[in-house]
């Protein structure tokens, strides 16, 4: 038995602290369930229980920031007398297939036009990367993923008994990120260990905000190819553009070898709280079919996409282009903000090259460890800024910026994240 502090979000600003007395419990050993938070959430909910107020500069919580469908669009989609049956499709309602089949078409040769009964619907990315864990891993079984990235991916692994084998991308400035196509061919071949049942491509990363780019994806598709790995392709950014390079292309629908793209509501639409997400399956026909098969078994098991969210998805679509546009417009002011107030003439900090996605990344002076720069920065300037670390960075020190605060909102954090540097003791 023992103490853990911790701390519950109330809906308001103010957090209270209390102890909780549990009893060990005789859990699985897939990951730790102590609820202990690190050092900066501690400080976090220290001065959140004084009244004060954080400003959250790695925010990715589009309700949070004036983006998003208008509330009525958003009520009208969801008044639908169907929502009061239920049809049990495991691949979700063929009608909502169709209409994000559709989306998916637009501009595209027949040839290349998707097929709707290659989506299987669910309710988030998350469910999906769970899906697919259940259908290629045993357990003990592991999954290439990138480094930088989400620190999500080890836990949802982890919750699959699968773990987790980096493989990394490497950063030259000016022209940005690349992928070290020798880490993933030493990790098919066997040469660090068992080799890996798929590797994770996230098209932009995050938080890298990086493409994958033609050169680099038909060497990746040449090797899944060879050894039988298929390629699971977050693409949840993409069409985020901002510096993109030449050469950046979808994942969607690679026929080369068995792929699996993810997509869904909560960045495509800006609703994370509708929670609808898919997968949709390419590749050799076979394969593909066996997969798709496969996939709906487990899908049956769940039953998870909700029937309102499935039947306002072609209403909810028909306002994406808007949506982007509104999205993009305010990355880009927000990426302008940052490099006026943190990139002038004789600036110590360096915003990396952000092709796309809604984080930036910016390098500052490493005048003590990054966890205790970010203390500092959330006591004496009010700012909640995750620092590199969360992300794998093998470097220091670096801190993800949001791409989607309000401009103001932005200015004000990148105004308060100079003047900490400024004033530094290094003493």
């Amino acid at each position: 038995m023992r103490f853990v502090i911790f701390w519950e979000d109330k809906g308001l600003v103010r957090i209270s602290i209390r102890l909780l007395y549990y009893a060990e419990m005789n859990f699985s050993a897939r990951i730790d369930f102590s609820p202990i938070r690190n050092s900066l959430d501690v400080e976090r909910g220290i001065l959140y229980a004084k009244g004060l107020q954080a400003l959250d500069v790695s925010q990715s919580n589009p309700t949070r920031v004036g983006l998003g469908i208008e509330p009525d669009r958003i009520a009208s989609a969801f008044a639908c007398k169907n929502n009061a049956q239920y049809y049990p499709e495991p691949k979700g309602l063929s009608k909502a297939r169709k209409a994000i089949a559709e989306q998916f078409s637009f501009g595209r040769e027949a040839a290349n036009r998707a097929d709707p009964e290659h989506f299987l619907l669910c309710a988030s990315t998350s469910e999906a990367y769970s899906y697919l864990f259940k259908l290629l891993c045993n357990p003990g079984d592991s999954v290439l993923i990138p480094q930088p990235g989400y620190p999500l991916f080890d836990q949802l692994a982890a919750l699959e008994s699968v773990n987790t084998v980096p493989y990394r991308l490497e950063y030259t400035h000016p022209s940005g990120w690349a992928i070290e196509i020798d880490s993933i061919a030493k990790a098919f071949s066997g040469v660090l260990g068992k080799p890996p049942k798929a590797i994770v491509l996230i098209n932009p990363n995050n938080p890298t905000g990086s493409y994958v780019h033609d050169s680099e994806l038909s060497q990746i598709i040449e090797l899944c190819a060879r050894h039988s790995i298929p390629i699971i392709a977050d693409e949840v950014f993409y069409g985020y553009d901002l510096e993109p390079r030449k050469g950046r292309r979808s994942l969607f629908g690679l026929e080369n070898c068995l792929t699996f793209s993810l997509d869904g509501f909560s960045k495509r639409l800006c609703l994370p709280q509708a929670k609808l997400g898919w997968i949709y399956v390419s590749g050799p026909e076979k394969e593909a079919q066996s997969a798709m098969e496969a996939l709906e078994l487990i899908a049956d098991s769940f039953l998870s996409a909700g029937a309102p969210v499935m039947n306002a998805a072609a209403t909810l679509l028909g306002f994406e282009e808007e949506l982007r546009a509104s999205v993009r417009g305010r990355m880009t002011e927000v990426l302008s903000v940052y490099r006026q107030v943190l990139e002038g003439e004789g600036s110590p900090h360096r915003i990396l090259r952000c092709e796309g996605g809604w984080t930036a990344l910016v390098q500052s002076p490493r005048y003590t460890d990054e966890e205790s720069l970010a203390r500092g920065l959330l006591r004496q300037e009010g700012l909640y800024i995750h620092p590199g670390f969360f992300f794998d960075m093998d470097k220091e020190a670096f801190f993800a910026f949001s791409l989607i605060l309000r401009p103001e909102e932005a200015r004000i954090a990148a105004e308060k994240f100079k003047s900490f540097f400024e004033h530094y003791d290094t003493h």
